[in-house]
Formats: C-alpha cells, sequence, structure tokens
C-alpha cells in the first residue's frame, strides 16, 4: 500500500517555526535585561539623606539564594530604620519569578555576602530590585549606622528548620528515595515470608 503524504502547507510550516523559535528562546533564555535608575547623580540627596527618607534600612547576610539568585534568606543582624524584624526574613529581588524570565530591575545575591538592605516595601517578605539602595556592605557604611540601630527578634526553631531545608535542597529528595527503597524493601521481605507460609 502506497501512502502519498502531502507536503505541509505554508501556514502549517509558519506555525511549525514560530513554536521552534519560541521553544528555542525558551531554552536559551532572552536577552540579558538591563535598568537605568535615577539618582545619585549631581544635585541627588547624599546616601545619608536618602537612607534617612527609607521605611526599611537594615544589615544582614545572605544565608542562601534561590530563583537565579533573586531571592535571598537573609540573617537579619542590625535594623538602622523601621519596626522590628524577626532573625530572618526573605527578599524578592525580582518582580518576575521562574525559569527563563528576567526584568530589567533584577537583583541578584551573593549567598554569604553581608549587605544593606534598603527594600522598596516596609514589611517582610520584602521586595527589592536593582535601583533600590541595597548595596553590599563596606566599612564606608559604618559611618551612616545610627546610634540607636536594634538587634531583630530572636530566631525560632521554624526559623532553623526553613534554614537547614534551604541550606540543603537535596535532602527533601534524598529522604523521598530513601523512603521509597525502604519501603520497597519492606514491601519484597513481607511477600518472601509469605510465600513461605
Amino acid at each position: 500500500m502506497n501512502v502519498w503524504r502531502r507536503p505541509p502547507s505554508r501556514k502549517t510550516a509558519r506555525w511549525l517555526a514560530a513554536l521552534m523559535a519560541a521553544v528555542a528562546f525558551a531554552i536559551a533564555g532572552g536577552p540579558t535585561a538591563t535598568a537605568s535608575c535615577a539618582g545619585g547623580g549631581p544635585g541627588s540627596p547624599s546616601l545619608g539623606d536618602r537612607l534617612a527618607a527609607s521605611q526599611v534600612v537594615f544589615a544582614g547576610t545572605v544565608m542562601y539564594t534561590s530563583d537565579q539568585d533573586r531571592v535571598a534568606r537573609v540573617k537579619v543582624e542590625s535594623i538602622w530604620r523601621g519596626p522590628v524584624l524577626p532573625a530572618y526574613v526573605d527578599l524578592h529581588g525580582s518582580p518576575v519569578s521562574g525559569p527563563f524570565t528576567a526584568s530589567s530591575v533584577d537583583r541578584h545575591y551573593q549567598s554569604g555576602a553581608r549587605y544593606l538592605f534598603v527594600p522598596v516595601n516596609a514589611s517582610p517578605p520584602f521586595d527589592d530590585n536593582s535601583c533600590s539602595l541595597t548595596q553590599l556592605y563596606t566599612s564606608d557604611l559604618n559611618a551612616y549606622a545610627p546610634p540607636d540601630a536594634r538587634a531583630p527578634s530572636a530566631a525560632t526553631f521554624s526559623d532553623q528548620v526553613q534554614n537547614f531545608v534551604g541550606q540543603n535542597p537535596w535532602l527533601i529528595p534524598a529522604l523521598f528515595v530513601l523512603l521509597a527503597a525502604a519501603a520497597l524493601a519492606a514491601i519484597i521481605k513481607f511477600r518472601k515470608v509469605n510465600r513461605r507460609h
């Protein structure tokens, strides 16, 4: 039986080409987005004035990151402005989330690095971006530290659990595999015992 296949129509060929281009774009990622943030030029308020006008300012160390280094789990060390904060807070450095996403204001954090955080909202979870005053902490920033800087609240047990799991993301899948192997071994042993009886 000879079956003759008709070549795809131009409309189908265009649709397939567009689909392949979209898949290639998703796999390769889009163009890098960059921001042009206003402020900081001649005639702008000083860093000290801008920090004093901010709702929340605190120093802390990034424990770990996720979402392409755009989300940071931070150990709060010193609160310069704003309400009392928990011992650990999360900062979202982008308005978008997920693989193959980017915005022109993405902020990327470094695990283990200390920062002066100046988020754009007043309560956790905090939002941040590359146009905020958040910056790596240097000794030059000590001059701006207020004399009444406060410590955060004490860490809770759930903070410790979240930090452990966040710093060891392989742990949950490994436990799942271990439990599945133990369950399989128990089923095999149970069947062997039943066959003997």
